[in-house]
């Protein structure tokens, strides 16, 4: 990624609300050869912004190694699981498992299909429908628990009103 990729957009919100973005908009690698790879817009959440905000823009490349030149592929996730060791999270956290936690976060927060499969630059959304099959099957799971919890509290609270007697 780089930085001549981050950019600061106007975009018109579905209730037609204009708002200021900063995004990286690029043309991804995947497929490049087959389609020509796809065209991205993924606005920067606060965090991210927060976390870029400190690094030199001279670079050329967001991410950078010590000598100054960018990841390969292969070094970026060996740094990874560096970085990983160093925070103190377990063995096992990748690059990939971030972009699977991301499609994970979009189908929680109610991003449908098409929004899921944009945000992940998938081609059809049969990858964007496995991330809200699991989301759905957390929900329906949890509203489920819930109406037993909330059907036990009612049940509870009629045997404590029917152990009360008005006395005259």
């Amino acid at each position: 990624m780089k930085w001549e990729h981050l950019v600061e957009e106007e975009v018109e919100l579905p209730n037609g609300e204009p708002i200021t973005l900063f995004a990286f908009a690029f043309r991804q690698k995947k497929n490049n050869k087959r389609t020509g790879g796809k065209e991205m817009f993924l606005p920067l959440r606060r965090q991210l912004s927060d976390a870029l905000a400190p690094l030199p823009r001279d670079t050329g490349h967001v991410l950078v190694n010590a000598y100054g030149n960018p990841f390969s592929e292969k070094s970026l996730t060996g740094m990874m699981a560096h970085w990983t060791k160093q925070a103190d999270i377990p063995a096992g956290y990748t690059l990939h498992g971030l972009r699977h936690s991301f499609g994970n976060w979009l189908a929680e927060n109610g991003a449908t299909a098409r929004q899921i499969q944009e945000a992940m630059g998938h081609s059809s959304q049969r990858e964007a429908d496995r991330y809200l099959k699991k989301a759905n099957r957390k929900r329906l799971v949890s509203d489920a628990f819930l109406i037993g919890e909330d059907k036990e509290s009612r049940r509870e609270a009629a045997r404590r009103r029917a152990g009360f007697r008005i006395i005259e």
